[in-house]
């Protein structure tokens, strides 16, 4: 049998252990109290968690790379690319992401004669056949294609590894420490071998859209090793000139359609030693100093991709790494510094992350709960740029398989809105920008849905987006909901109403009003209170009982209804966010006195006879009272309809979220400390706080399981809700800026500065002993509000750019 060339050209580096060396690690914390730790590298897996392909890189060096456990690996990013390092010791795998990476394609699954099938589903409905109703629509108000289907609906995908093989030894590794320092967005893994300390760095810099590893050794002439790319499926690989190339296409399984071309490239300088271009990687040998650049990309938005990526590589190769890191240091520092949190520091501080993250429940860790918050604030500046192709999907940009759980694709019933909701509160607006592009997009393909569904002008979207923005149904009858579009529309308003950039709102406005625009046109008087509803409905993703029906009979429980409360609750945001809107640009006075009209005839938010929250129009019973969607709580949080100031819902809020209780998969946890935040209970937010992260991986991320990002960005945002909270109004439709509304007893004393609040205010706070020392206002575009403190309240009247320096009981 004839051996791979891979193979004999690994033979001068020994074999492919299944293990790491003896590793003893520095248990020294970092400089930087804001960084993620290890003492080891990431553990490797009996075997792959990714299956290799037969269009895969096949090679056992691969294989074996690919038992890193990336929940252990360090991620970083600069918003269209990712890198998660897993720091090996004799096999490194930097995981390699780009962002428009993606299976399938743009197609039409809309099924343009379902709005027939509306009237009968309808009128069953309002019966109360609600099971005959659920038969028509199954059969009538689907999509054309397959389900879910990576090849046609399409899935994120890994762009691959960046692997290193060294010299195998007997040398254990001892000092051992591998960190990401949070501030900087710099990853460095450093360890001794016999006498020689070796230093790696992974960052990856905007300005030259490369991902740079530098790796150096204090004694001259020791760095050697084999660096390659490889990838489970859909790849070639080949040497050209001074490159390493991996590429390959992807799969559209639709007539007439092609898959998208990616393409990567490896390159590397060196101090010292000799590096030489195989068809199997770049050899290194007896090097001083080495950097690796890695430059990658798609056709999805760029013709001449190839030659772009080309001379982005060639750039990186002729500038100094240095300079490179130093830069892209300061780029992300300049993002990560506008906000920082200081919380007490317990004696867990001196412990690796991982070791804090299993005490996390138990054990209070205040300042690992700022570490949270800021990382989940470098995962958004990692992951979503001004400037990114794309919004954050499910796992951000970090994705190691070829099909990703859920396709790793854009949920618009609650995920992606979730991945954005620390973005204003928390500074880093202009992070929020990719979402729209990709609301956009999908208004634009949701008309044609309106037009297939319910024969109605406007647009809608369904539960499930791809790149293309993709608006159709994906699933029946839990994703036949109508309201997705309008919860997106809902952050329009949210990005202008912390900016109040008037030319962001005029572009974005007729995304609003074409949302109002299809639900005037589509929602129907039900019979029995003659209130305006949606129909049909679900509220994502809990099942009822069906009235007359045994709870343990087959079929005996569905999800399709109308006007359940989450929808409601949407239309009336969507209604209201869009006659402020409309004021703002002095525009459409008439259709938002249609609008206004309509308003107020949709059907309220109420409480059943024990006091709770609705889930539906009825007082069904949920087959799951502890279902981890909370929909009928969307009016607390992300909405503002349930407040202090609507004493019945907000009680009946808290019985609801009680009945729920805590523990739930990861997400939904996040979402829960919110509510909790917003029902100004700092003790039972932080509580669900400790259970997200004590529940999550080593290296931070939010698990599902398995890992899904945005209960990483809803457990940054509670942090922030429990700290400030602005979505109410005063009476004269200025924001109510809540100071400490829901402080935990065990953040006793701590300093937040660059918090933001609606209105443009920008808010540095400090507390002792629980209660505020002092705060600072800066107003960056003038205008008025109401500052509140407890039970202390006071009107602000500002200036542009004016700063007000308070003490703790306002004055």
């Amino acid at each position: 049998m004839r051996r791979s060339p891979f193979i004999l050209l690994l033979a001068s580096f020994g074999c492919v252990h299944a293990k790491e060396p003896s590793v003893t690690g520095d248990r020294t914390p970092p400089a930087e109290p804001a960084s993620l730790w290890f003492t080891a590298p990431a553990e490797q897996r009996d075997k792959p968690r990714v299956e290799i392909g037969e269009d895969g890189t096949q090679a056992d060096l691969a294989k074996e790379a690919r038992k890193y456990d990336f929940q252990q690996s360090l991620p970083l990013g600069n918003g269209r690319l990712g890198a998660m390092d897993c720091g090996g010791v004799d096999l490194e795998r930097v995981i390699l992401n780009e962002s428009s990476v993606w299976s399938g394609g743009d197609y039409d699954g809309n099924k343009y004669d379902a709005y027939k099938s509306l009237p009968e589903i309808r009128k069953k409905l309002f019966a109360g056949e609600i099971t005959a109703a659920r038969e028509v629509l199954e059969a009538n108000f689907g999509w054309i294609g397959k389900r879910f289907d990576p090849s046609q609906f399409g899935s994120y995908q890994t762009l691959g590894d960046l692997l290193l093989k060294f010299p195998d030894s007997a040398e254990p590794a001892s000092g051992y420490r591998r960190d990401l320092n949070l501030l900087t967005g710099v990853a460095t893994t450093t360890y001794t071998r016999g006498s020689v300390k070796f230093t790696r760095e992974l960052v990856v810099p905007k300005k030259e859209e490369v991902i740079a590893l530098h790796l150096t050794a204090d004694k001259p002439g020791t760095l050697s090793f084999l660096a390659t790319l490889a990838r489970p499926a859909q790849v070639k690989t080949r040497k050209e000139g001074g490159r390493f190339v991996m590429e390959g296409q992807l799969t559209f399984d639709w007539p007439g359609k092609q898959g998208l071309r990616y393409h990567a490239l490896l390159g590397a300088s060196s101090k010292g030693g000799k590096i030489a271009i195989t068809d199997e990687g770049i050899q290194v040998s007896g090097a001083d100093e080495v950097t690796l650049y890695v430059s990658a990309g798609t056709d999805m938005r760029e013709k001449d991709f190839t030659g772009l990526i080309a001379k982005r590589l060639d750039a990186a190769l002729a500038a100094d790494y240095i300079a490179i890191r130093d830069a892209a240091a300061k780029d992300h520092q300049s993002y990560i510094e506008r906000c920082q949190l200081t919380l007490p520091t317990t004696a867990a501080a001196s412990l690796p992350t991982p070791e804090r993250v299993k005490q996390a429940e138990k054990t209070p860790d205040p300042a690992l709960d700022a570490i949270y918050f800021q990382f989940g604030r470098h995962l958004l500046v990692s992951g979503s740029r001004p400037d990114s192709p794309l919004p954050n999907n499910l796992q951000g940009i970090w994705c190691e398989e070829i099909k990703a759980p859920w396709n790793a694709d854009f949920h618009s019933n609650i995920n992606i809105q979730m991945n954005y909701w620390p973005a204003e509160a928390t500074n880093l607006s202009d992070c929020h920008l990719p979402l729209f592009d990709l609301i956009r997009r999908t208004a634009k393909e949701g008309e044609k849905t309106a037009k297939a569904y319910y024969d109605a002008p406007g647009w809608l979207c369904f539960h499930t987006q791809n790149p293309w923005g993709y608006s159709a149904p994906t699933n029946l009858s839990a994703g036949s909901g109508s309201t997705c579009g309008a919860w997106l529309a809902q952050h329009i308003w949210l990005h202008y109403d912390y900016t109040r950039d008037e030319a962001f709102l005029r572009e974005n406005y007729p995304v609003m009003r074409e949302a109002c625009r299809f639900f005037l046109a589509t929602l129907v008087e039900e019979p029995k209170n003659h209130w305006l509803v949606t129909s049909p409905s679900n509220s994502p993703e809990n099942d009822y009982v069906i009235p007359g029906t045994q709870k343990e009979a087959k079929d005996a429980h569905t999800s399709l209804t109308y006007g359940a409360t989450y929808d409601m609750q949407i239309v009336r945001d969507l209604f209201t966010n869009t006659i402020a809107a409309a004021k703002v640009l002095k525009t459409d006075a008439d259709l938002m006195a249609t609008i206004d009209a309509a308003r107020t005839k949709l059907a309220p938010t109420r409480v059943n006879a024990e006091g709770r929250i609705m889930e539906w129009i009825e007082g069904y019973e949920e087959t799951d009272p502890h279902h981890r969607h909370c929909s009928p709580l969307w009016g607390l949080h992300p909405g503002n309809q349930i407040t202090a100031g609507t004493p019945e819902l907000f009680k009946g809020a808290r019985l609801l979220l009680e009945r729920r209780g805590d523990a739930s998969t990861g997400w939904s946890m996040a979402w829960k400390a919110n509510f909790w935040a917003r029902l100004r209970d700092g003790d039972r937010s932080r509580k669900l706080l400790s259970m997200l992260i004590g529940r999550g991986a080593g290296n931070l991320f939010c698990l599902h399981p398995p890992f899904q990002i945005d209960g990483n960005f809803g457990g940054t945002a509670a942090i922030a809700e429990m700290l400030l909270q602005s979505q109410q109004s005063d009476t004269q439709g200025n924001p109510v800026i809540d100071l400490l509304p829901a402080l935990p007893t065990a953040w006793s004393e701590g300093i937040v500065s660059g918090l933001k609040a609606r209105g443009g205010f920008t808010i540095d706070l400090e507390w002792k002993a629980g209660k505020l020392s002092n705060v600072t206002i800066i107003s960056t575009l003038g205008g008025t509000a109401t500052l509140r403190s407890g039970d202390l309240s006071i009107p602000l009247s500002t200036t542009k750019g004016q700063t007000l320096k308070l003490s703790g009981d306002l004055k």
